[in-house]
C-alpha cells in the first residue's frame, strides 16, 4: 500500500483565491511523513518486486511546476531526506505563464475592467452576465465559475477562457514558474521530473484523440530534449481522466497515470493508469493530518453510504 502524497504551491504568501501551503505546515507535512512512512518515489516503487509488506509506504508529488517547488519547498524536502516527483507542464516551464487554472482567477482578480460579455447559451442563468462591478464581485462570480469549468467540454471551457483573456487585457499575468535550469537541478538532487501535460487540458473532458496524443506525446518528448529521458509517468491535469486518456497514455509511452481520487494506492491491485494520490491544502494541522492517515475520506465515506 502507498500513500501518494499531492502537493501544489507551497510559499509564505496567502492568496484568498487559491492558497499555496504555507511553508510551517508543508515542514510538518513532511516531517510526520517522513517520521512513519518509508518515503520513496513511485516511478521507483511501482513496478518494483521489493514491495514490502512490512513498510507503509508513502510518496511525496508536485503538480504544475511552481517556482515556490524549489524555493521553499526542496529546502524541506532536502531537511528531511526525502525524494520528490515533480509533474510540469511544459509550455508553463517554456514560457513562464501558469496554468489556465491560476490564470482565470488572477484576470478576475486583479482586472481594472467591470464589463464582461458572459452570453453564451450553455452557460447557466446565474453565470450569464455583462458586469461585474467591484473585485468582491469577480471573486464570487470566479468561485461558481471555475466549477463550472471543470464539467464541461473542453472546447467550450476554452470558449469561455479565449473570452475572459480577450476582455480582460489589462492585467499582467505574474511569473511563477520553474524553469529547465531549475528542473535539472532538481533531477540532479535526485528527485523526479514527469508529465502534466503540455498546456493542463483536461484530458478527460477531450473528445479528440489526436489532440490529446498531442499533448501526451509534446510533454514527455520536451522533457527527454532537456532532461534527457522520456518520463513514466504522466499526471492528468484537475485529475481529469477516462479509459481513452488511459489507453492513449500508454500508447504515448508512459508507465503510470496519475489522477487524485484521495485514497491510498494498491500497486498489486490497482490500475497503473489511475493510481490514487491524496491531494493536502492549506488548513489546520488536524484536518491535514486526518488527511494523511486517509481518516477524513473515510469517514466521508461513511456519511455518504449511512
Amino acid at each position: 500500500m502507498i500513500r501518494n502524497f499531492l502537493f501544489h504551491r507551497v510559499n509564505p504568501e496567502r492568496d484568498r483565491l487559491w492558497d499555496p501551503m504555507d511553508v510551517s505546515l508543508f515542514d510538518k507535512c513532511i516531517k510526520y511523513i517522513s517520521q512513519n512512512y518509508k518515503v520513496v518515489l513511485l516511478e521507483d516503487l511501482a513496478f518494483s518486486d521489493k514491495l514490502h509488506t512490512r513498510h507503509q509506504y508513502a510518496t511525496i508529488m508536485f503538480d504544475d511546476g511552481y517556482k515556490d517547488n524549489i524555493e521553499y519547498a526542496a529546502p524541506i524536502l532536502d531537511k528531511y531526506k526525502c525524494k520528490a516527483s515533480f509533474y510540469v507542464v511544459t509550455e508553463s516551464i517554456d514560457n513562464n505563464v501558469p496554468t489556465w487554472t491560476h490564470i482565470l482567477e488572477h484576470l478576475f482578480k486583479f482586472t481594472g475592467k467591470s464589463e464582461i460579455i458572459m452570453d453564451f447559451d450553455f452557460l447557466p442563468a446565474e453565470l450569464q452576465i455583462k458586469h461585474l462591478l467591484n473585485v468582491e464581485d469577480r471573486i464570487r462570480y470566479v468561485n461558481k465559475l471555475k466549477p463550472y469549468l471543470k464539467k464541461i467540454s473542453h472546447e467550450r471551457r476554452n470558449e469561455i477562457l479565449k473570452r475572459i483573456a480577450e476582455t480582460y487585457n489589462d492585467v499582467t499575468l505574474p511569473e511563477l514558474m520553474m524553469n529547465w535550469k531549475d528542473l535539472k537541478e532538481l533531477r540532479n538532487a535526485g528527485h523526479y521530473i514527469g508529465s502534466h501535460t503540455v498546456t493542463h487540458s483536461m484530458l478527460g473532458t477531450m473528445s479528440d484523440e489526436k489532440e490529446i496524443m498531442e499533448e501526451l506525446v509534446r510533454s514527455g518528448s520536451r522533457i527527454k530534449e532537456e532532461l534527457d529521458y522520456f518520463p513514466v509517468s504522466i499526471s492528468y491535469p484537475v485529475g481529469s481522466f477516462n479509459e481513452t486518456t488511459k489507453r492513449l497514455a500508454k500508447e504515448a509511452g508512459y508507465k503510470l497515470g496519475l489522477a487524485v481520487k484521495q485514497n491510498i494506492y494498491n500497486p498489486k491491485r490497482d490500475d497503473f493508469y489511475e493510481i490514487s494520490r491524496i491531494e493536502l491544502y492549506n488548513e489546520s494541522w488536524w484536518k491535514t493530518k486526518l488527511r494523511i492517515l486517509n481518516t477524513l475520506e473515510n469517514i466521508k465515506s461513511l456519511i455518504r453510504y449511512k
